[in-house]
């Protein structure tokens, strides 16, 4: 974005009423930063002029609302975002020196977007627009995860796995789920009657029945059957909201990582290729709703595959499983750790642990 700048009339309390072109400045770029990071958002006046008895007001520009007012040397917070509590301060080293940065701490994904750095006295008002472009951690590829340790038929996180299943009024037309629910695989023909489909228009994709909007969930999916180069199939999760409708978003609705002309990828757009060889056919799902991510890793030797901002925004999400091939059968495994570790307690993660890695210390784990 370019600078923004405005003209102030100031009152000189000795010379009388001066112009002064003064201008509100920001970086004039993107400030980039990953989840988790603190990052401070840079503004200035120029030329260089005392703000400290200013009206300085940071906002989020899609939604006009505050997320830090500072006024007459003082912080004042009844107008701020619940969302930025206890999260930013303005940097008041250089506040007579007209820098008018602000310091966000512990970026969330929901963060990312357009702040606006407002500049008031009793001439004028004006503003400068700073973007803060906020990535999730990337792949970490051939880097094994500390808090996967050793099982009798892999791999397992020591956060408890949950029992993930397939809702059957959430499946393709086109799909055969097994009498338990733990098993899909695209069938060539129509089997169901096409009045009770709850589920989206031509996207070939079931939904698991459960709903996760807080703490950390992992479950395990095996890709059985032969894999060729032109074999098609991805998993992650989805906002539940997507029943709601009758179609939703192939990318956006969505995080997820899919197997795609002989090797993975990231379910964006553009796509990430994730150069892992051999391709991993057991894959722990890791959802981290304090975080507000997801991460995927190589369930065989705890190879992290891709790690996912989410920004679900308070909605619940849901597993997502599709398969675009036939011969390829999606399997939710149970697999859970004998022994939950006591950092999270036997009744599972609650959404009160305070950050920290997606997957805790190790713990034992059975099939």
């Amino acid at each position: 974005f370019s600078q923004a700048s405005s003209l102030f009339w100031i009152s000189d309390a000795f010379y009388g009423p001066l112009i002064y072109l003064l201008r509100v400045v920001g970086p004039g770029h993107p400030v980039t930063a990953t989840v988790g990071q603190d990052v401070v958002l840079p503004c200035h006046l120029s030329p260089q002029r005392d703000a400290r008895t200013l009206d300085v007001r940071w906002i989020r520009d899609h939604i006009s609302e505050t997320v830090h007012h500072y006024r007459n040397g003082e912080d004042v917070y009844g107008e701020q975002m619940g969302a930025y509590a206890g999260r930013t301060e303005l940097v008041r080293d250089g506040l007579s020196a007209g820098i008018l940065h602000l310091r966000i701490t512990g970026l969330r994904p929901s963060d990312d977007g357009l702040y606006v750095c407002t500049v008031e006295d009793v001439h004028a008002y004006k503003e400068a627009i700073v973007e803060l472009e906020v990535s999730a951690p990337g792949p970490e590829l051939g880097k094994a995860c500390p808090g996967l340790s050793s099982a009798p038929d892999g791999l397992a996180p020591s956060v408890p796995a949950v029992k993930v299943t397939l809702d059957p009024d959430m499946a393709d037309h086109m799909y055969v789920l097994s009498q338990d629910n733990s098993r899909v695989r695209l069938e060539s023909e129509r089997h169901q009657d096409p009045d009770t489909w709850k589920t989206f228009d031509d996207r070939c994709c079931v939904l698991g029945r459960e709903e996760f909007r807080e703490g950390r969930h992992c479950w395990l999916v095996e890709v059985e059957g032969e894999q060729i180069k032109d074999s098609v199939w991805a998993v992650g999760v989805i906002k539940a909201s997507v029943e709601r409708t009758k179609g939703t978003k192939f990318f956006g609705d969505k995080w997820a990582v899919q197997y795609s002309k002989g090797q993975l990828e990231s379910l964006t757009y553009p796509s990430t290729p994730l150069y892992l060889s051999p391709v991993p056919t057991r894959i722990w799902i890791c959802l981290d709703c304090t975080q507000e991510q997801v991460s995927f890793f190589n369930a065989d030797n705890g190879v992290q595959i891709y790690t996912s901002a989410v920004s679900f925004n308070g909605e619940s999400l849901r597993p997502w499983f599709w398969i675009r091939t036939l011969g390829i059968q999606l399997c939710l495994r149970d697999s859970t750790p004998q022994t939950p570790s006591p950092a999270l307690g036997s009744s599972g993660p609650s959404p009160d642990t305070p950050a920290s890695p997606l997957l805790g210390p190790a713990g034992a784990a059975q099939k």
